[in-house]
């Protein structure tokens, strides 16, 4: 079943290639900062629901993607996600099975893609990056790779029915890595920081004439419930 799942997510990622590139005119920044081999965590802001098509597009590995379950469940399309190779993941409770899911992937060299705002922005701001991807990076010890996705939110906003042709940039950063900690579990104020620093580097991706694209607020900073 993994091989007809890889062959799956290469068959739709050739057959989206085209179409990002003529429809949206995809263009990607920062390819270089990508690792050609092992574990990576990539990291994105969520503004439109072509979101992972354009990042799965820009992005020259398969990418095994963390979506909230209510998605992963739609009648119609959950035979596709499971296809993907998608974890699903609880919205607003911890999730134990998709961060050890997570974590397997991670330790067989895999991508694993995470919105760490955990669902889409309406406003097309970037929101309050949420402790899940912070865990991860701190469990798995694997770099993070942040990514800017910049136009998204003019294709195809939330409530939208249709995509429409705008230009789309994905722009791809330096990597980074949790730093050590002692004990089973870093502390709380480490994780919030992280969790700031991911969404940090996502917002240093957009210069400002970008960033005029989806008018982006910049990063709020998380609350400590």
């Amino acid at each position: 079943m993994r091989r007809l799942k890889v062959a799956f997510y290469w068959t739709i990622k050739t057959i989206a290639w085209p179409v990002t590139r003529a429809y949206v005119r995809l263009r990607v920044i920062g390819g270089g900062n990508v690792p050609a081999t092992g574990p990576c965590l990539l990291v994105a802001n969520h503004v439109s629901f072509v979101d992972p098509v354009v990042l799965g597009s820009a992005f020259p590995r398969r990418i095994i993607f963390m979506i909230t379950r209510p998605i992963y469940r739609l009648r119609r399309l959950t035979w596709f996600y499971y296809m993907m190779d998608t974890i699903p993941v609880a919205f607003d409770v911890p999730d134990p099975g998709a961060m050890k899911a997570a974590l397997r992937a991670l330790r067989a060299g895999r991508v694993v893609g995470i919105f760490p705002e955990g669902q889409r922005m309406p406003d097309g701001n970037l929101g309050q990056g949420k402790s899940g991807a912070a865990m991860i990076a701190a469990r798995s010890g694997a770099p993070v790779i942040p990514a800017a996705i910049i136009g998204a939110h003019g294709v195809m906003p939330v409530g939208s029915a249709f995509p429409r042709p705008r230009q789309v940039r994905v722009v791809f950063g330096e990597p980074f890595r949790f730093l050590p900690y002692e004990g089973r579990r870093p502390p709380r104020e480490q994780m919030d920081a992280f969790a700031d620093r991911i969404m940090q580097s996502i917002a240093d991706l957009m210069t400002p004439e970008e960033a005029a694209m989806d008018a982006p607020a910049g990063t709020r900073r998380r609350s400590s419930g």
